[in-house]
């Protein structure tokens, strides 16, 4: 997909029209689009059954307020993701990370589910209209996509839903790409879509703004712009203190969600919450740079003898993610690194840092039996998406995804990488499954088990808000932590 399929379907949303998924499909492949459909992994979700676990989880937070952000202007929209292990007394949950407003993957979920993450995109939104920080009662949402993206058709729908509600504000909505884009835009709200080859080289911050081509935005949407902005007086506010950013970024807290050391952290500050929802405690610790990656890593598999994992930071499907067995030779971990950093380059290319690097423990995980391998055990995770309501996050639904290759018990990293895009880009659909009582039964788990995980995500996201400052200056890497 090139720049000008880009600019005809950012034409096509400007038009006031609604479509289907499957219509925007068809139509982004006449305009040479090569889309994918995640409409399998919708159809198998029961909704009535996702409803009563949202229903029992938000009656158990309720009840101390877990949900409860400190303010309203920390967390949207996002999810973490899970892995299974099996113990004496149950089921148990370990991360693998969080993720913040970039969310690609969201056609995975029904309509009904989908709205309720939008409404927490739009709470944003709705600060900005409120607030007017431009003083020129204009709002310009930025929203950023990956180049080539093949699920570009989920910002369609989403960019209509935002839409459909403005208007029903009698507020005039325009849709504009970068190309279209002007000083002199006319909406009301205006929507500027654009990706990030494009954002490369016409963000800036000053005056303690984002801007595009020198005009003030009002909201990003998502992280992954923010993540792209390389400004020292940026990055030291967001450190600091990003309310002095005018610009609403959904999320604020996305360097937490970006550096999995951090995420694993604000898990351990709400330790006592979160372990009575079965949440799994692993080992973890951060390196800075390569000479200490290596030292780290060969003190961790000698001491406690046991498998670890390298993850990059900012990192996605799975690129980098590589593990280290504890009979590694101290010869061979540089190289490892150096496929780590191969991988990740691959994706991200040479304007992104891989580093800090997080080293994780490798934990037992549960294997399943999938349909399409009745011979193999396979290795599976599942993602939770949450969004804000009103200052409260709510735990939405979400999905299984089932590893490619079954497990031989080895660390080849197809065994166990179970993104649906894989690290190499390509998109599996087949390997994703909803929340239904069925597939809980594929899976292993029942009602009370996905209960703790809605639960655990929401208690996850309110850390990050209420130990932000805590998270970010945390400098005691030199221990391990678990």
């Amino acid at each position: 997909m090139d720049e000008d399929g880009l600019s005809k379907f950012i034409d096509l949303m400007s038009k006031d029209l609604s479509y289907s998924e499957a219509e925007l499909i068809n139509l982004g492949e006449s305009f040479g689009m090569d889309l994918f459909s995640t409409a399998p992994i919708k159809d198998s979700t029961d909704d009535e059954y996702v409803d009563k676990i949202r229903q029992k989880s938000l009656e158990i937070l309720e009840k101390y307020k877990d949900n409860y952000l400190p303010q309203s202007d920390l967390f949207y929209a996002g999810s973490i993701d899970f892995m299974v292990c099996d113990e004496s007394e149950g089921k148990k949950f370990f991360l693998l990370e969080t993720n913040g407003g970039s969310n690609r993957g969201l056609s995975s979920i029904t309509e009904k589910q989908q709205e309720i993450i939008y409404d927490g995109y739009f709470e944003a939104i709705d600060q900005a209209v409120k607030n007017n920080k431009r003083g020129d009662n204009k709002v310009l949402v930025l929203v950023g996509v990956p180049v080539n993206d093949g699920l570009i058709h989920e910002k369609v729908i989403m960019v209509d839903y935002f839409r459909n509600k403005l208007q029903k504000r009698n507020l005039i909505v325009e849709i504009l790409d970068i190309k279209t884009f002007n000083q002199a835009f006319k909406g009301d709200v205006t929507f500027l879509i654009a990706d990030y080859k494009q954002l490369s080289t016409t963000l800036s911050f000053s005056e303690n703004w984002v801007k595009i081509n020198g005009q003030k935005i009002s909201v990003l949407i998502g992280d992954g712009i923010a993540r792209r902005l390389h400004n020292e007086e940026f990055v030291r506010l967001i450190r600091e203190d990003f309310r002095k950013i005018h610009t609403i970024i959904v999320n604020p807290v996305f360097r937490i969600t970006d550096d999995k050391s951090l995420t694993y952290l604000a898990s351990y500050f709400a330790k006592d919450i979160l372990e009575k929802y079965n949440l799994k405690y692993l080992l973890f610790t951060k390196a800075y740079d390569e000479k200490e990656l290596i030292d780290k890593i060969h003190y961790v598999i000698t001491k406690f003898k046991r498998p670890f994992i390298i993850k990059p930071d900012g990192g996605s499907g799975g690129a980098g993610v590589i593990p280290i067995s504890p009979e590694e030779d101290l010869s061979n971990i540089k190289n490892l690194i150096e496929e780590s950093k191969k991988e990740f380059f691959a994706k991200f290319m040479k304007n992104r840092n891989p580093f800090p690097y997080t080293i994780q423990e490798m934990a037992d995980f549960s294997l399943i039996t999938p349909p399409w391998d009745k011979k193999g055990k396979h290795t599976f995770d599942l993602r939770i998406y949450m969004a804000q309501k009103e200052g409260i996050i709510i735990p939405i639904g979400g999905l299984a995804r089932i590893a490619r290759e079954s497990y031989s018990g080895s660390l080849d990293k197809q065994e166990f990488v179970v993104n649906l895009s894989g690290y190499d880009g390509f998109i599996d659909i087949k390997r994703g499954r909803g929340i239904s009582e069925e597939i809980s039964k594929l899976l292993n788990l029942n009602f009370d088990d996905y209960v703790n995980m809605f639960c655990i995500g929401c208690v996850m996201f309110v850390s990050m808000a209420k130990n932000y400052q805590k998270i970010m200056n945390f400098s005691s890497w030199d221990k391990t932590i678990g």
